[in-house]
């Protein structure tokens, strides 16, 4: 016999409530990142005694003080550019969080960085700085009125998503892929994952059919897991690689003759007197360690919510079906560091490389343009926006809101939220 209208209702409901609930059986976890786990900002954690933060300091200053051209008498911190992005890390890693977003050019300031694709003389990165007497490769000059897609709640609520148009002031034809600089959150724990617990994750040919087809991006044979793309598969090389191509600071791994390409008569010239005054690679191996050793070492910002003020958010964010990518939990075998090791860590990242759509895809016919390495959650709320990987999300919903490809059923399920639900959804997320 059918159930009258009012009972039908109210045994829906129930039905949904006691989803919701089965959802959230188990808690969202509180410390995100194990021994390192913290209260407040990004910062070296309190788990050393004062003797291995003194060991840090090195790493701390490479990281912290702008870098100069050579020849020079500060000789442990000069080889700066010909070419670059930044006079430092820390000028890219305000506060070790997220780079700046210039509003109009990249004349403003460091922190949004373009991969190109086919860059020819230019490399595999574009320089907007160089050093005295020298010319910048180009300046981006960016606009932000375009929308790109309109999003539609079912509750009518409408949000217009606005795409960045970015064009090279000497060249239209470049292919730009924008990077915004990501938060330092967890990189040692990053690090220390074994790629085997990765591998996991991966479904490339999509064979349980959840519409999830995560791939690992290989690097040289092994397992990619930093960079927007997962181009750097340990954080030695991260660091390296962001002193080659944003400071154009040499290295063992990135060496004078894998510098930025000079097709400037000057540069060629600043390059060939950096090799006559100054022997072997600009920052020296142990200089990389240092650097590598200072960022395992920093905290990982606590989620600072009450477990009861971020249940509902909680069951939402998996009944939407985010935590398919956004992993959770993730399991640290043994490692030389104690503060690393054996530890459960929930960064919310499978650090796979996932199709998210066409909204999301750079300008370019080239492989890949539209797989993006999940991006962690963790200290989300603490960071701050903007969001996505060059920062055209000004809010978590609109970032939310960008995805599709891969999770556009995601985004068709929150869109069902009322706005009550929304509310829960972000404040779990702005907790973390």
């Amino acid at each position: 016999m059918p159930l009258p209208f009012k009972a039908s209702a109210i045994f829906a409901a129930v039905c949904l409530l006691s989803a919701c609930q089965k959802a959230a059986e188990t808690p969202a976890p509180l410390a995100t990142g194990g021994a390192l786990s913290a209260s407040g900002p990004i910062r070296i954690t309190h788990q050393l005694h004062p003797g291995e933060r003194l060991e840090l300091s090195p790493g701390q200053s490479f990281f912290h003080k702008p870098w100069v051209s050579a020849p020079s008498t500060t000789t442990d911190r000069d080889g700066l550019g010909p070419l670059f992005n930044a006079h430092s890390c820390e000028s890219c890693h305000k506060a070790l969080g997220r780079g700046q977003l210039p509003s109009r050019s990249t004349r403003e300031h460091g922190g949004l960085l373009f991969r190109l694709y086919a860059g020819g003389a230019y490399g595999e990165q574009l320089q907007t700085r160089a050093t005295a007497g020298l010319d910048a490769e180009a300046q981006i000059e960016i606009s932000r009125h375009r929308v790109a897609a309109t999003r539609v709640f079912a509750d009518g609520t409408t949000i217009q998503l606005h795409k960045p148009d970015y064009r090279a002031e000497f060249d239209e034809t470049l292919e730009l892929s924008p990077r915004l600089a990501p938060p330092l959150v967890g990189t040692g724990l990053i690090d220390a994952i074994d790629e085997k617990v990765l591998l996991t994750f991966a479904d490339p040919d999509d064979l349980d059919g959840d519409g999830i087809s995560g791939q690992a991006n290989r690097v040289n044979g092994t397992i990619g897991r930093f960079g927007w793309k997962a181009e750097q598969a340990s954080l030695r090389s991260q660091v390296a690689k962001a002193f080659h191509e944003d400071i154009g600071i040499t290295s063992s791994v990135f060496p004078l003759d894998h510098s930025p390409d000079c097709a400037q008569a000057q540069c060629l010239e600043n390059q060939n007197t950096t090799r006559e005054t100054k022997e072997g690679p600009e920052i020296s191996d142990s200089g990389l360690d240092a650097v590598a050793a200072y960022l395992s070492h920093l905290s990982v910002p606590q989620t600072h919510k009450r477990p009861e003020k971020r249940h509902a958010g909680w069951a939402l964010f998996q009944q939407a079906g985010c935590a398919a990518c956004h992993r959770t939990n993730i399991e640290i075998a043994s490692h030389p560091n104690p503060l690393l090791s054996k530890q459960r860590i929930h960064p919310y990242s499978d650090f796979l490389l996932h199709d998210m759509g066409p909204l999301l895809a750079d300008q370019s016919d080239a492989a890949l343009v539209s797989e993006w390495r999940t991006a962690p959650l963790w200290g989300l709320g603490t960071v701050g926006g903007p969001y996505l990987h060059d920062g055209r999300a000004a809010t978590v919903l609109e970032a939310i809101l960008w995805h599709s490809g891969e999770a556009e059923a995601s985004v068709r399920k929150v869109l069902k939220f009322n706005s009550g639900e929304r509310a829960a959804l972000l404040e779990f997320l702005t907790a973390l």
